[in-house]
């Protein structure tokens, strides 16, 4: 059997929130298609752990397992209370 190497598809782009006291939620778009991308098939998807550091490594990793080159982390705006 022989693997094809793929190109690299750019930059994964993921944001990160605290959603509780020792609950971490990184959020960023999966792809239904990846290999022929369009925004409207984009879906929302996201990983909860209770480490902003591991929650952080596991997305990089799936980003990288899925052929992105890079994760963007990208701020989020600030909450306001009213």
């Amino acid at each position: 059997m022989v693997f094809e190497r793929r190109r690299p598809l750019g930059e994964f782009h993921a944001s990160l929130r605290q959603v509780e006291e020792g609950l971490f939620r990184a959020e960023y778009s999966g792809e239904i298609n990846p290999d022929n991308p369009h925004p409207d098939r984009e879906i929302p998807d996201y990983h909860v752990g209770t480490s902003a550091a591991d929650v952080k490594i596991w997305v990089e990793q799936m980003a990288s397992n899925l052929g992105y080159s890079q994760v963007v982390w990208e701020e989020l705006p600030q909450e306001t209370s009213r």
